[in-house]
């Protein structure tokens, strides 16, 4: 039987937190405040209702409403009002309007997504302005805390939560658990060699003998499949059936709770999939977070830094890298270079690509991000000379042809929960922008330059977690995946546009050598 001093409550892998403003998720959108956007909708109704009277005066009611209708579907955010013609005003703003287009630390919510107990709705913190203490609890009951260190962080919070915590040990979010049974996969702890794993979407875990750095964690917690999962979220025409050992209801699942010890966690952009506070809340507050660097006049941007102090807290050890700046963690040299895309043309970013170098390899980190011709320069000069193995990790290759104007979907002009729409002038709405992920010419250039090894194509999903298709499942993720077909054209291409340059060849949560590839 194991000591008392060995028993520690711990959150459940099938536990993780999240974050919202009032009744929204946490978005681009919403992790920062411009009036203007608040004037916008607030106009936006106004503008709304005295066109309905007017209609009214000239037209039956059922027309004045269809014409209404369709004046409101010209315009940008009109999702965020609702009409009802039985009461006056007859337009007013969806009660989570608000919520979804700023930031307002006093609404801020700690949800806790439920992979075992599926329930309709998480459970819930209304956190506000003391976000940080309840950070600060969920950090420690992530890693492991007894009962008596948890009574006194409980003693000396300035918001009381004895009773929060007992009602998440009652619902099963917290157990107690025996520390001597480890919970890192055994994998993630054993290696001497520079080895990189996939976990997921565009997380990556790139280790030395010494060092373990994470890249964009978006980490879900352990699901208990349903039968309406097993249609929705497994199928062999899904990339990702080659990625998992076992594939189906057996998948391997990776808790953020289950990742080694990290001497440091990169974020190359704002968007939640890379940059989740809810991963990052569950990480010990000692370990440095690396984001992007921030220009205020750039309403676009989401200041990272800010955004972590204000919900996690000012323990978190931010540090902001810009373009061309190198940090070393370890026996690892990391360095920025500019992100490209996901923005239309007139709106530049300061997000950013990672390059990680040791003596033994190199690995770049994309996302979701073009690889342009200054990308490719900027890579090869780094590894001028150098045989030691490269690993790409991007979007897909492409022809090359620029579209006409950014999307997140092609059929959609503007997408409503990021920034851009808000401060894209209309006459860049169609300006051509570089394609996600490298062109089949600055391949070829890149692979004549480099030692390019592994190409990993990432950050498309490809985890039967990111295909939960009932969209009002707390954990539903609407994220597009990496096909089979996909996958099989870019070997085809790796093939033709290559003479070394192989798919990387790593199954889900299992570390792949890089010194001898």
């Amino acid at each position: 039987m194991p000591h008392e001093s060995e028993r520690r409550l711990r959150m459940s892998l099938f536990t993780v937190p999240d974050v919202s403003i009032g009744r929204a998720p946490l978005t681009p959108q919403n992790s920062q405040f411009d009036q203007r956007r608040l004037d916008y909708l607030e106009g936006m109704t106004r503008y709304l209702n005295n066109l309905f009277q007017d209609l009214e005066k000239r037209y039956s009611q059922e027309e004045a409403l269809s014409r209404l209708q369709k004046s409101i579907a010209q315009l940008p955010y009109s999702e965020l009002v609702e009409i009802d013609v039985k009461r006056r005003p007859a337009v007013k703003a969806l009660a989570s309007a608000r919520d979804r287009i700023a930031f307002n630390q006093e609404r801020l919510k700690i949800s806790f997504l439920d992979g075992l107990g599926r329930r309709a709705e998480s459970p819930t913190i209304t956190a506000g302005t003391s976000s940080p203490d309840v950070c600060h609890i969920i950090s420690k009951l992530s890693q492991g805390i007894s009962e008596d260190s948890l009574s006194q962080i409980l003693k000396k919070s300035s918001v009381g939560l004895t009773a929060v915590i007992d009602g998440l040990r009652q619902l099963q979010f917290i157990e107690e658990t025996d520390i001597a049974q480890p919970v890192v996969p055994k994998d993630l702890l054993t290696g001497k060699d520079d080895r990189l794993t996939w976990l997921g979407h565009a997380c990556v875990l790139f280790q030395t003998s010494s060092t373990s750095i994470c890249v964009d964690p978006f980490l879900r917690p352990h699901i208990r499949w349903t039968e309406r999962d097993l249609q929705s979220s497994f199928s062999d025409s899904y990339a990702d059936r080659l990625f998992f050992e076992p594939y189906g209801p057996q998948v391997p699942q990776l808790s953020p709770a289950e990742l080694p010890h990290l001497d440091a966690v990169f974020v190359t952009h704002q968007d939640i999939d890379h940059f989740n506070l809810g991963v990052l809340m569950m990480l010990p507050e000692d370990v440095p977070i690396i984001v992007p660097g921030y220009r205020g006049h750039h309403m676009w941007e989401v200041n990272l830094r800010a955004v972590i102090h204000k919900v996690l807290g000012k323990r978190r050890n931010v540090i902001c890298l810009k373009h061309g700046e190198t940090i070393t963690i370890g026996d690892v040299h990391a360095t920025a270079f500019p992100f490209f895309s996901e923005m239309p043309s007139s709106l530049k970013t300061s997000w950013n690509c990672y390059i990680f170098e040791t003596k033994r390899s190199a690995i770049a980190c994309a996302a979701d991000s073009a690889i342009t011709d200054s990308s490719v320069d900027f890579l090869a000069n780094r590894l001028t000379g150098e045989r030691k193995p490269f690993v790409l990790c991007a979007r897909l290759i492409h022809s090359g042809q620029k579209p006409a104007g950014y999307r997140d979907e092609i059929d959609s002009v503007f997408n409503f929960t990021r920034l851009w729409p808000w401060y894209t002038p209309i006459w860049d709405l169609f300006q051509p922008v570089e394609e996600l992920g490298i062109s089949e010419n600055r391949f070829r250039t890149l692979c004549r330059r480099t030692n390019l090894r592994f190409y990993m194509p990432y950050a498309m999903g490809t985890a039967p977690w990111y295909r939960i298709s009932d969209v009002n499942d707390p954990l539903h993720v609407p994220m597009a995946n990496l096909s089979l077909r996909d996958l099989q054209s870019l070997s085809l291409k790796l093939e033709e546009l290559s003479e070394g340059s192989v798919l990387f060849p790593g199954k889900f949560a299992k570390p792949v050598p890089l010194a001898s590839a």
